[in-house]
């Protein structure tokens, strides 16, 4: 996880939510993404806190990492690569932030926006999403790189469901693993009919409405059987989830996802296979000092 810097603010406006350009509060994007850290350390999960790069350098859309890339296995990282001009200069920043872990960095050919578009139903499945910012070459390139044994099928989107994360979720529950997605995101009905049939291999499929795939339901974090969500989910979807005993623990993002589009899922890069956080990253060891920051950001945005 990447926090927000103190002059975080909206640059490219590239998704639905974005483009308002409404007017952000830096403290309370810090507390937001405070707020998640702790519920995910409180479900049992550990943070590797990769820094935003010093001042003057602003990279405003790190944060939401993502779309940083994919730990392909430990160390080896395959690094994405971004569509919206505002988010390009984020590569080299990674490349080098890395290159203390030792892992070898792999960089994709093709447009490709990292795990926002990969779907793991399983260890041994995963539906790979494209059509809107990643493009489709990238699902052949994301193929060779997976490990042996993985099955995979990629999936075409529609606007405004710019990301597989936005409409596509997995989620631990009982008596399995659940696959929320919504079925208008995808752009033909036999899009969504062939991916539901590949999930349904390894998932109970959960339908989620237009209305609460916009209000993130699908880009929530599930960790155990809690499930980390933005405020705003239907009473009908929150019945089906207490209904197979997911703990769904609401949380405010009025900035990050508000007014910046990004939730949850889209604030985490899980380093999947990870034995623990590379030396000097974990957040346990930074928590006070970024909770000491939040009284030096300033509660309007710099429009410079």
């Amino acid at each position: 996880m990447t926090p927000p810097p103190a002059g975080w603010r909206i640059l490219g406006g590239a998704n639905y939510k974005s483009a308002r350009r409404e007017p952000v509060n830096p403290q309370r994007a810090l507390r937001e993404w405070l707020a998640l850290a702790d519920a995910i350390t409180a479900a049992g999960g550990e943070i590797s806190v990769l820094p935003p790069p010093a001042p003057p350098a602003l990279l405003t859309g790190l944060l939401y990492t993502a779309n940083a890339g994919w730990l392909v296995a430990e160390g080896r990282f395959r690094l994405a690569r971004l569509s919206v001009p505002h988010r390009q200069a984020e590569a080299p920043h990674l490349r080098a932030a890395l290159r203390p872990t030792g892992w070898r960095i792999e960089v994709s050919q093709s447009i490709w926006e990292g795990q926002a578009d990969m779907c793991w139903l399983s260890p041994q499945a995963v539906l790979l999403s494209y059509g809107v910012r990643s493009v489709k070459e990238s699902v052949d390139e994301v193929r060779a790189a997976l490990p042996a044994g993985v099955t995979a099928h990629a999936a075409r989107l529609r606007e405004p469901f710019f990301h597989g994360d936005t409409c596509m979720d997995v989620i631990d529950a009982e008596p399995g693993p659940l696959w929320l997605a919504c079925p208008a995101a995808f752009a033909t009905r036999e899009e969504y009919v062939a991916a539901r049939a590949f999930a349904e291999r390894s998932a109970i499929v959960i339908e989620v409405s237009e209305a609460d795939a916009l209000a993130y339901a699908c880009n929530s974090l599930s960790l155990g059987k809690r499930l980390l969500a933005p405020l705003g989910l239907s009473a009908a979807l929150l019945a089906a989830l207490a209904q197979r005993s997911v703990e769904v623990q609401a949380l405010d993002f009025g900035e990050l996802f508000g007014k910046g589009g990004g939730g949850p899922r889209c604030l985490v890069n899980e380093l999947r296979g990870l034995s623990r956080a590379p030396a000097g990253t974990a957040y346990a060891e930074k928590r006070a000092a970024l909770v000491a920051a939040v009284e030096t950001y300033p509660a309007v945005a710099s429009e410079r």
